[in-house]
């Protein structure tokens, strides 16, 4: 499994358990997120909304992934906006992304 894929499973067993243990092992110290607006948050931001639970996060499929970033897109089911299809692109370094971006689509349906 690739470490993007590794990573969004994490994030989404933090969604369901809204246990911020699951993510926060794979986010560095110095992660920084940014929504598709551009406003950054930092790791325990992104920690703290992961938590909540409104969010769930499947069908992962991987575009690319090296040695320094990473890009893969996935679905979202959102209690607040109706279903939608994100793509991420990450840096990560020792194991940890260190920056996430997404660009996200909601279902036009």
């Amino acid at each position: 499994m690739t470490l993007v894929a590794t990573i969004l499973q994490a994030w989404d067993k933090t969604m369901e358990t809204k246990d911020r243990k699951h993510l926060g092992a794979y986010l560095a110290d110095d992660f920084e997120f940014m929504d598709p607006n551009g406003e950054k948050e930092s790791r325990s931001e992104t920690l703290e909304w992961s938590a909540k639970g409104h969010l769930r996060i499947s069908d992962f499929k991987t575009i690319y992934e090296d040695d320094n970033v990473m890009c893969a897109t996935h679905h979202v089911t959102d209690e607040n906006a109706g279903p939608s299809t994100v793509m991420v692109f990450a840096k990560h370094e020792n194991g940890k992304a260190t920056f996430w971006t997404v660009l996200r689509a909601f279902d036009q349906s």
